[in-house]
């Protein structure tokens, strides 16, 4: 398994717009409808080069890997998940979210339930990347998986499968509520390694 790959297919919800330059290349961003079998609709958020530009309308298929940036807002640092794409095609029969990766949980692992009685517990797992640098992923897991997971120490490695997912929340801050999306991998497959 390599440490970091994505497939996803679905449908390009807004037109691409410039991000940044790296080493001279141009860095676009667009967001990748994938709509899960509940019917629901997460908003993947994608970086690409300009090579891979007229590609990027429609139903599209996408290869990277996940990627985790930390942004400055005002009032703290976010982190925002990203899919660093490598490969597109524009054939998308159906939707498709697979994320898989390799990584060590580096905090201690918060086990919870839901306000419906539902087991949850939230992981955070660095990932490698291939030439330098890490990217941290924040994870999610259910049920029985989750109770395994609450006993699991930092520096745990472990292998995932999963799908990238969004959500939104409504934050209090000074009395004024703000809806803001947060972006986590859902895993259906775990293994310790």
């Amino acid at each position: 398994m390599d440490r970091n790959t994505a497939l996803l297919s679905g449908t390009v919800l807004t037109e691409p717009v410039f991000s940044h330059s790296v080493h001279g290349a141009n860095l676009y961003t667009c967001a990748l409808g994938v709509e899960r079998l509940s019917g629901t609709v997460d908003r993947v958020n994608l970086l690409f080069s300009e090579a891979l530009l007229a590609h990027m309308a429609g139903r599209i298929t996408v290869r990277g890997q996940i990627r985790g940036y930390t942004r400055q807002d005002a009032d703290k640092r976010r982190l925002l998940l990203m899919v660093l794409v490598r490969e597109v095609s524009l054939d998308a029969p159906e939707d498709n979210n697979v994320i898989s990766l390799r990584g060590e949980l580096v905090r201690p692992v918060v086990f919870r339930r839901t306000p419906l009685g539902r087991e949850i517990a939230d992981l955070m797992v660095k990932v490698p990347r291939p030439y330098s640098g890490v990217d941290y992923i924040p994870c999610v897991v259910w049920g029985r998986c989750a109770r395994f997971c609450a006993h699991l120490g930092r520096g745990t490695m472990l292998e995932a499968t999963g799908r990238l997912q969004s959500r939104e929340y409504v934050k209090v801050l000074d009395g004024v509520q703000e809806t803001r999306t947060a972006y986590e991998l859902s895993i259906g497959k775990l293994t310790v390694l």
